[in-house]
């Protein structure tokens, strides 16, 4: 066929080996997709070539007159991420939740969220907090209630039954398409489980384990402080993202996240445990800030850790969009270079992901 033989959305969904939708998705949520070189009566058209780069520089494969409804012939297994750091407020919820979003609608990936911290963030982040508020009125289970799975004792004083993994994932949005963002909710009460471990570590696991196989991506957030939580984070994932603001009291969970790793990995022998990263978060161009990316980076550097290029830029909308439900980039007044900021990041953390 010669290279720049014009295709029309049907040609090109058949040349992708994706429905029409799927195109017409791609179209409205991917920033880097082609531009249709004219849109006719009979609808858009795209030159072969132009399609053919664009589906090499996202690792989708080229087939001739298959319309599967597969999301670019992704089938890989799915990458479980725990997003660390051992000092509160630096911003793990805002970053899992909108990573997430970022994967399952910019990237067309199946994603779960799991929240693992009692403080709930992520919960009401990903959710809003009158959906979040709603799932716990009526009676809809939480990662506790994974973790009282084969309890003899519940801590929430509720006898131990049979534990259905569909009964604590809460649907938070899905597309036509298939790509979707689920989301393990978290509750105040799952503190609790830190007083009661009784062996629950490797439950976490088990679970991801059962419901790996219908998700692209995994992330976990994790509660900021050293126990049997965290553990149960590092035995189920594969690698972690470590989120730092670059302020003196956000940087000094650094060398604790270290530790916390050391000793896992001491602990746990046969378990591997990948560092994706270090990502600065709620950056600007303060001298105090540069002072304590010296430092982030000199430890980053003594324990092997990458450092992500790109950084996420102070910006008011990631607690306006976490009113709504919404990642900074569905909200209608953040503003474009910290929309920008954040795609950079998000990217980068895919090219992590998959390589």
């Amino acid at each position: 066929m010669p290279e720049d033989e014009l295709l029309g959305l049907s040609e090109l969904a058949d040349l992708l080996g994706v429905t029409r939708q799927t195109v017409a998705n791609w179209r409205s949520r991917r920033r880097d997709f082609p531009t249709p070189v004219a849109d006719l009566k009979s609808g858009p058209i795209w030159t072969r070539s132009g399609i053919t780069k664009w589906a090499a520089d996202n690792a989708f494969g080229i087939r001739e007159g298959s319309a599967s409804a597969s999301s670019g012939g992704k089938s890989k297994r799915s990458a479980i991420v725990s997003v660390v750091n051992m000092k509160g407020g630096v911003g793990k919820s805002t970053i899992t939740a909108n990573l997430g979003w970022f994967c399952a609608y910019q990237n067309d990936n199946r994603v779960l969220l799991v929240d693992l911290d009692p403080q709930f963030n992520l919960s009401q982040y990903a959710m809003g907090t009158e959906a979040y508020k709603a799932h716990l009125e009526s009676g809809r289970g939480t990662v506790l209630d994974l973790f009282e799975h084969m309890t003899p004792s519940a801590v929430s004083g509720k006898r131990a039954s049979a534990f259905e993994p569909k009964n604590i994932i809460a649907p938070v949005k899905a597309w036509t398409d298939g790509s979707r963002l689920d989301l393990v909710p978290s509750s105040l009460e799952l503190a609790w489980t830190l007083k009661h471990s009784a062996d629950k570590a490797h439950l976490l696991a088990y679970f991801l384990d059962e419901v790996r196989s219908e998700y692209d991506v995994i992330l976990i957030d994790c509660a900021p402080t050293e126990s049997i939580l965290t553990t149960a984070a590092y035995l189920a994932s594969d690698s972690v993202l470590v989120p730092v603001r670059p302020e003196f009291l956000s940087t000094i969970g650094l060398p604790l996240v270290v530790r916390s790793i050391e000793d896992f990995k001491a602990s746990y022998k046969d378990r591997s445990l990948h560092v994706l990263g270090v990502v600065f978060n709620a950056t600007s161009d303060k001298l105090e800030h540069d002072r304590s990316r010296k430092f982030v980076r000199k430890v980053a550097k003594e324990e092997g850790w990458y450092v992500f290029k790109n950084e996420i830029s102070f910006s008011d909308s990631y607690p306006k969009g976490s009113r709504l439900g919404q990642p900074i980039f569905l909200t209608g007044y953040a503003r474009s270079n910290k929309i920008a900021d954040f795609y950079n990041v998000a990217e980068e953390f895919l090219m992590r992901v998959d390589s």
